[in-house]
């Protein structure tokens, strides 16, 4: 098949697109499309090399600059990795990847809260919430999948998390959340669902504590505390997770550094 880019065809199979059509899209961001794609439809799996830019480049019909270019993006992106001598891999949350590199929460001596001290207090599937189903896309009581678990720094619990997932994508997901307690969810999701997070969005905000998250952190209700409330997205850009954090103000603070 002659793999020049162009805008997709909605609904059509990549390797059945036989007629090709002009796109007003700049040829690397074409090409970087197509290999998202190719990676989403399971050609190449995170940890696993893509072929080389020069073996791209021929296959695309394309020079080897344009190609590098979409790579180069891809990786900026946090979709693949390059590494020297070696080539360019899909990214994976197994191996050298970081699986806490989304956690951005540290105590007031400056320890990240996110390490393998969890405590799993129930997983449960049950309808959405309107909160969570407008975080992930999905109709108010749409199947899914919840935990509850607790953060601990010290063997004292410093954060509770609640973690909702859409149960069409993780079916099942509830009774290997329960057996296992993964530290990184997105381990398993890569791992048992090839659902790859690729990116969060948060958002920060004040409140009092209140009703079960006071009681398992041992604060009275009221007490002030952080919440972070978190949506990830999988590579190709479904949100996959939505999450809230909370943990006591006087003991936590959130961190983020563009650089």
């Amino acid at each position: 098949m002659d793999k020049r880019l162009v805008e997709p065809d909605e609904g059509v199979p990549i390797a059945d697109r036989d007629v090709l059509r002009p796109s007003p899209l700049p040829l690397y961001q074409q090409v970087k499309r197509h290999l998202v794609q190719r990676v989403l439809a399971g050609e190449w799996k995170p940890g696993q090399s893509l072929p080389s830019e020069q073996k791209l480049a021929q296959e695309y019909k394309l020079s080897q600059g344009t190609v590098r270019k979409a790579i180069e993006e891809m990786a900026q992106e946090g979709l693949v990795s390059r590494q020297a001598g070696r080539g360019t891999f899909v990214t994976s949350h197994s191996g050298n990847y970081e699986p806490f590199r989304f956690h951005r929460l540290f105590d007031n001596e400056g320890r990240r809260i996110a390490t393998d001290a969890v405590s799993f207090v129930r997983v449960e599937d049950r309808s959405i919430n309107a909160r969570a189903a407008a975080g992930l896309q999905l109709d108010p009581g749409a199947p899914s999948t919840e935990c509850l678990r607790l953060r601990h720094l010290d063997d004292q619990p410093v954060l509770v998390e609640k973690i909702v997932l859409n149960a069409r994508l993780t079916p099942d997901i509830a009774p290997i959340l329960s057996r296992e307690e993964p530290p990184s969810i997105y381990q398993l999701l890569e791992r048992d669902y090839n659902l790859l997070v690729t990116r969060v969005v948060e958002r920060v905000r004040a409140r009092g504590a209140a009703g079960e998250e006071a009681r398992l952190l041992g604060l009275a209700e009221g007490t002030p505390v952080l919440e972070v409330e978190r949506i990830a997205y999988s590579l190709g850009g479904a949100p996959v997770e939505w999450r809230i954090m909370v943990g006591e103000t006087s003991k936590i603070h959130y961190l983020h550094s563009s650089g």
